[in-house]
């Protein structure tokens, strides 16, 4: 076997490298890995010259001193030849410190190396820390200045802990010169391994003529060797903060970078390996600047020794919020230390080798800290001292703003919302005129402290507007800085979240609504089990509507306009069975702007080609300032969004809102919130949509190990884990109920959240009760999205709120299961995908390749056992045979966790949301023209919204199913602007074929678009709008009929539901449900029928379906079964085909069936 390394000698025995491994105590794969990335040529030789010795020794090694070779075992010629390679490497050092002008004359001499010329030498700053755990570190290079664009293995690295960094030598390319200023663009440099990267820069042709040698510390190009004081040691420099300050006399830090394991656990290191005890760790901290740690070590501020203990085991973090730091070593506060002091300081951890030489430092998280010492439950916001009307009893107005790492905190007050709140940073700003004043404020002293800045207002104040001037320490830039921002409890604000507005909504009589009984009523509502909810964003509801005034389209009072087409149509649909509507984000979020004058919309636009490009570009060319989006970019939680309101900068944005809840509370639809507790739209000190973090820097986010903020939600991550964040969710729930009357909530990237935080929000509002609170808080709804990814992950932080943990608490979660196997694929799949609803099986050309036939037989029957489990509220001990013959609980088909509740009402069935296609779009990328008819088509959206509507659990649908709403195949229309997000409740205009949806989301997938969009005969028709809608009413209805459709209780559906025709024979494209009645001695849950029998048939002939056996244990059986009076009456003349014929149910094609038996004895 060839080797990596040359053999040494001892005599006549040739030393392999297992053999320099032993004498080493060297991992030998990893030394002959390491010299295959030092570029060490392979061979093997029975005897070497002692230059080759020199050249291993030079190559090989990462210090002299580590590869130390044993006398007794190598041989005192080996040895000799190693102790010569290590003082020449010695003489080397002293001669490029002792003459830097000598070296830089020998260009062509790097470490002994010759470099031809026209060679760079690059020379990148890395802490060890990253050489260590990155070994496979390599120069990623770009530019004119090059080749080709390529990647360059490291020369070597420089020898010891202490070393600069990582080297590289790369040859230039000979570029024409004519027209290159030497300012231009020469080089590009980049420090990776695989796609992650460690550092950047860019040099220009003046650069690169002046220094054929270069260093780069913290992504700047230095010409000359810098001062070793002046190179940082660690990542403190760049705002990382590794140790965690957990309590008042613990912190933890990931100390095993210092090692790489072998697979064995066996352990190996090209650096000197050392126990914990054998460096010494220290804490750092000053309410002035820190200096980056250099070769000095970090300069300012006191500074204190930390003891290491035992490392941090799994099972002691189980019940914590910070699994994710099993492994870490614990460090000893020790007790001079002032825990409360140093929340307000610039805090560093740095860690010394035994010969006292700093060899790493980093910064420190005190979120768990801040939790220990200031965890506040008392008043904050602005509020009336004695709790009236301040306008009626000239009371005063008190403010509190909890933030406990602040250094100075003052209010400013003014009358004038139009000034910029920027303009007051400073300490001396001007005061001249009477429209600003300065307050400071004072927080409690030592023991008393609460972390709670206040400060009492006169009663003049009130209807002024109001911002805190903070001054802290910003981790995110590692400064302290000066910032001003709204309070983050405002009730009331001034357009854009600007400034805070001084008001106290209980009595504040000017924004009440006008019919307040209305409001407050809501007696009409269902128990939660019994909710059928519809999706609807509120500029979409109105803006197409001829039958809004102009100035209230895409507003809140446009939900006031009764006779409105959207009015009428919402009548319709809650006589038919819809309890609720769940508004897309209503608080204040700032993705648009407030300002009618700072809003610029896309022009009007004629009717173009069906895959026009035109449309997208002028959409996108105003997307971030128009007046649309979904809005998921919170600012302020408790205060309504300004743009759908008349006025965004007095109260009218509150009292509208109300209106709106009261004139949906009219037509007895209950009101959902859409809430984003998950992140915020801002974070630092600069962005001006940045509010908590600017109060306690650094706490209110969710932070990485490292210390940078976590962005897995596509923005800034809040650390609901932390105290006061679940907090701030609580309130704000409990503040919407109270204050606006909203009756649920829906909470986006739920599984973000920790499951005690949801539970306490449940437990809040359960303990809500109509004679105390004019609410009975158990009815309002609680759901929300629970799915699992980013760090929250595998329990890194705790226990969440994802699908599997909710089982029991009453939470509901979005059901992901019955959209995928009714529609096909998954959002994250090809969109042409097929499954139970749209026609897997029937041959379609040009489509993806979905396997065999036998492969997709297999995938249907799978996809029909899932649907069924969802039929039965997915609940986890639901039993039935699969089509594998095996009879198991919902929670074990396929070895899948296919079931999650323990209750239905746990179980949110849906197969369209705002987020992906719409069901009609969905059906033309699975069920394509030339493949399927129009009426196949819509035939199809039918089957999909009969499993949600008539299944157990809670069914959703979004704004438009039941129009065959289209959005022109848009896979994500949050910023697509009105032209795509039209919804026209007269079924006249579609989005269909209205141009290629925005390139941004949708681009990859054009090219197969556009044949789609070009086909006429895919638009829907008037004729096919209005009997989609009468379907989905219809299928309401049903629902509504009777309660054996919607059990409530999971003992009841485990008694009374079964699946005739399941298991290894069940029939492809065929799924029926029966529910029995109680037996006649015992209280029945329904008064008119013995059993109800759904059958749902996706197939395009035909079917005949023997009649399901009713449980003799049961009731049922008596008398024959008929089709559901309602259906008798369907305006689809296909479902009232379908009929009993002796022993068999006659089923239409694509048709859902529902069949009754009546009760024998009605008594």
């Amino acid at each position: 076997m060839a080797l990596c390394v040359p053999p040494l000698m001892r005599g006549n025995m040739t030393m392999t490298a297992k053999n320099i491994a032993r004498i080493t105590r060297l991992n030998w794969k990893g030394l002959r890995n390491y010299g295959k990335r030092c570029g060490v040529t392979t061979c093997k030789l029975s005897r070497i010259e002692a230059a080759k010795v020199k050249t291993f020794m030079l190559r090989a090694s990462q210090s002299v001193e580590s590869l130390e070779l044993r006398v007794d075992e190598v041989g005192s010629k080996a040895n000799a030849l190693a102790a010569e390679a290590r003082e020449e490497l010695e003489e080397l050092n002293r001669r490029r410190k002792r003459d830097k002008t000598s070296a830089e004359n020998e260009s062509g001499q790097f470490f002994g190396m010759h470099l031809p010329e026209g060679t760079l030498t690059v020379h990148f700053h890395v802490s060890v820390r990253v050489r260590c755990l990155h070994p496979d570190l390599g120069l990623h290079v770009w530019g004119p200045a090059v080749p080709q664009s390529s990647r360059i293995p490291k020369t070597r690295s420089k020898a010891g802990l202490h070393g600069f960094g990582e080297s590289f030598h790369l040859k230039l390319a000979k570029p024409s010169t004519e027209g290159t200023m030497p300012s231009d663009f020469a080089l590009g440099l980049s420090l990776k391994e695989g796609d992650q990267a460690f550092g950047q820069a860019e040099l220009n042709f003046s650069q690169l003529a002046e220094s054929k040698e270069i260093w780069i510390v913290n992504d700047r190009v230095l010409l000359k060797e810098p001062d070793p004081t002046m190179v940082p040691v660690g990542d403190f420099h760049q705002q990382k903060a590794r140790a965690h300050w957990l309590s008042s006399g613990c912190i933890a830090l990931r100390f095993d970078w210092y090692m790489h394991w072998h697979p064995k656990q066996k352990p190996m290191h090209f650096w000197t390996r050392s126990e914990d005890t054998q460096f010494q760790f220290f804490l750092h901290a000053s309410g002035a600047e820190l200096q980056d740690c250099g070769s000095d070590g970090v300069q300012g501020g006191q500074c204190w020794k930390l003891t290491p203990q035992q490392r941090l085991a799994a099972e002691d973090l189980t019940n914590t919020n910070v699994p994710f730091l099993a492994g870490c070593l614990r460090l000893t506060v020790p007790k001079e230390v002032d825990p409360r002091e140093a929340c307000k300081q610039k805090l560093a951890v740095s860690i010394r080798d035994t010969n006292g030489k700093p060899v790493d430092c980093t910064g420190v998280q005190i979120g768990p800290l801040i939790d220990e010492l200031f965890a506040y439950d008392g008043p904050l916001g602005c509020s009336s001292v004695s709790g009236v009307d301040a306008k009626e009893d000239s009371a005063s107005m008190e403010f509190a703003l909890w933030a406990p790492s602040a250094v100075k905190v003052d209010l400013i007050l003014t009358e004038d919302p139009f000034l910029n709140a920027g303009n007051f940073l400073e300490e001396g700003f001007s005061e001249s005129t009477s429209k600003v004043s300065l307050q400071p404020m004072h927080r409690r002293l030592r023991s008393a402290d609460d972390g709670v800045w206040r400060c009492r207002g006169t009663p003049d104040c009130w209807g002024k507007f109001y911002v805190y001037r903070i001054y802290a320490y910003h981790p995110s830039t590692g400064k302290f800085q000066t910032t001003v921002t709204p309070d983050p409890y405002s009730n009331a604000c001034a357009a854009d979240a600007s400034w805070s507005m001084v008001c106290h909504l209980p009595t504040w009589k000017e924004v009440l609504p006008d019919d307040v009984k209305s409001w407050c009523d809501h007696s009409f509502l269902p128990l939660q089990e019994d909710a059928a909810i519809y999706e609807l964003h509120v500029r979409d509801f109105s803006m197409s509507d001829p039958k809004v005034s102009q100035p209230f389209r895409g507003k809140y009072l446009a939900f006031a306009e009764e006779n409105s087409l959207g009015n009428q149509h919402l009548r319709r649909l809650a006589e038919s069975g819809i309890s609720h509507v769940q508004l897309l984000p209503t608080y204040d979020f700032g993705s648009v702007p407030e300002n009618l004058a700072d809003r610029v919309d896309p022009p009007a636009m004629d009717p173009q080609a069906a895959d026009a490009e035109e449309p997208q570009e002028a959409i996108a060319e105003v997307a971030d300032r128009d007046s649309f989006n979904w809005g998921y970019d919170p600012v302020l939680y408790n205060v309504p969004e300004g743009s759908y309101a008349s006025n965004p900068n007095n109260g009218s944005r509150i009292k509208e809102f109300r209106e709106m809840i009261s004139a949906l509370h009219k037509k007895k639809l209950g009101v959902v919130m859409d809430v984003v507790f998950n992140h915020t739209l801002g974070s630092g000190p600069e962005n001006p949509k940045s509010v908590l973090d600017k109060c306690v820097p650094g706490y209110y986010h969710r932070r990485a190990e490292d210390g940078s903020y976590e962005h897995s939600t596509c923005a800034n991550n809040t650390a609901t884990e932390r105290y006061m964040m679940g907090r701030l969710v609580c309130d704000s729930v409990l503040h919407w109920v109270t204050q606006y009357q909203v009756d649920g909530f829906r909470f986006d990237l739920m599984g973000h959240i920790p499951l005690k935080v949801m539970r306490k929000v449940r437990d809040l509002l359960d303990s809500l009760r109509l004679d105390m609170h004019g609410i009975d808080g158990r009815k309002i709804m609680l759901y929300g999205e629970g799915w699992e990814f980013g760090e929250v992950a595998n329990g890194q932080r705790g226990q969440v709120a994802v699908q599997q943990q909710l089982a029991g608490s009453k939470i509901g979660a979005f059901n992901d299961r019955i959209r995928d196997s009714t529609l096909g694929g998954s959002p994250f799949t090809d969109p042409r995908l097929q499954s139970f609803a749209t026609g897997l099986l029937k041959p379609i050309t040009g489509g993806p390749d979905q396997g065999s036939v036998r492969d997709q037989e297999t995938r249907l029957r799978k996809a029909q056992d899932t649907i069924r489990i969802s039929l039965a509220g997915s609940l986890k001990e639901f039993s039935f045979q699969n089509f594998h013959g095996e009879t198991r609980q919902g929670d074990q088909h396929f070895n899948e966790a296919l079931a999650y509740t323990d209750q239905p009402v746990e179980a949110i069935n849906y197969v369209s949301a705002h987020d992906n296609e719409t069901l009609f779009d969905n059906s033309v990328w699975k069920m394509p023209p030339g493949c399927f008819s129009p009426t196949e088509r819509m035939r199809g959206n039918w089957l999909a919204t009969s499993l949600v509507a008539l299944a157990h659990g809670v069914p959703f649908f979004h704004a438009g199913d039941e129009l065959l709403r289209s959005k022109s195949l848009d896979r994500d229309s949050y910023n697509s602007g009105d032209w795509f997000n039209v919804l026209d409740f007269s079924g006249e205009k579609s989005a269909f074929g209205v141009g290629l949806p925005p390139k941004g989301k949708n681009g990859h997938h054009w090219d197969m678009m556009r044949p789609l969009l070009r086909d006429s005969e895919v638009r829907p028709t008037v004729e096919m709008v209005e009997a989609t809608k009468a379907k989905f009413c219809e299928l309401l209805r049903l629902r509504r009929s009777t309660a054996l459709i919607g059990l409530h209780d999971a003992k009841h559906i485990k008694e009374k539901v079964n699946f005739p025709g399941c298991g290894p024979l069940q029939k492809l494209g065929l799924i029926v449900m029966q529910i029995c009645n109680d037996a006649p001695d015992k209280p029945m849950l329904c008064s008119s029928f013995a059993r109800v029998v759904i059958v749902f048939w996706a197939g395009f002939e035909t079917a005949k379906v023997s009649v399901p056996r009713a449980d003799p244990r049961l009731n049922g059986g008596k008398l024959p079964l008929r089709l559901h009076p309602l259906q008798q009456e369907s305006q689809d003349s296909m479902t009232r085909d379908a009929h009993l014929d002796g022993e068999h149910l006659v089923i239409p094609p694509q048709t859902t069936a529902v069949f009754v038996e009546p009760l024998a004895d009605p008594k």
